[in-house]
């Protein structure tokens, strides 16, 4: 049977956020010539995305909250256990690059990326939370395992701007994961993070 072309994006199946798009090595060309006759500056992405991709959380320790201005961080779809979603708008650049681009960090620094809105599929919600560093494991982003709500810690922050504390864990995180990524061993920071429908684990 041939592949239909139909679409079949029908929507509100999870939260839309705005995503930075990790695109791969940045190539600066500053002198191609377009297909209006013109010369011009080029720019080459090593690993394109477009609307309609489906994508995971970029997973790389560069994603920080710090380094991302709290924005989820989206990259070609990936084998394992993440979350997934699809690009729904046009991407367009926050800055554009004025030379090639290698280093994750210097990336982000220099907002050399191009941005878009992604649904995350199966995500209910996202909240601004502060990850008070246990030292058990490092918080990547898109996973469940090692990220738990700390319950008396949360209700110490009632009424602050932030109202939910989290803290890293072994093992046994179910119901939320982090957009960024956090060190093991990290003291306290913010991140963003995304519930997934069902019953989280809550540690005392």
């Amino acid at each position: 049977m041939a592949v239909s072309t139909i679409a079949g994006y029908t929507g509100a199946a999870g939260i839309k956020l705005p995503a930075i798009l990790m695109e791969g090595n940045i190539t600066y060309n500053a002198k191609v010539h377009g297909v209006d006759g013109y010369w011009d500056a080029g720019i080459t992405l090593a690993a394109p995305l477009a609307k309609g991709d489906w994508v995971t959380p970029d997973t790389d320790a560069a994603n920080t909250y710090a380094a991302t201005g709290g924005v989820p961080v989206a990259g070609p779809i990936a084998a394992g256990t993440l979350i997934i979603g699809q690009i729904i708008s046009e991407p367009e650049w926050q800055q554009v690059p004025v030379a090639s681009q290698t280093v994750r960090a210097t990336i982000l620094a220099g907002q050399w990326y191009r941005v878009a809105t992604v649904e995350w599929f199966g995500v209910v919600g996202a909240a601004k939370a502060v990850l008070v560093g246990a030292d058990a494991a490092a918080i990547v982003p898109g996973v469940q395992a090692t990220i738990k709500p700390d319950a008396s810690a949360s209700v110490a922050l009632t009424g602050g701007a932030v109202t939910l504390s989290c803290a890293d864990v072994a093992s046994g995180g179910v119901g939320m994961f982090s957009f960024h990524y956090v060190a093991k061993g990290t003291a306290t920071v913010s991140i963003l993070v995304g519930f997934i429908g069902g019953t989280c684990v809550i540690q005392a």
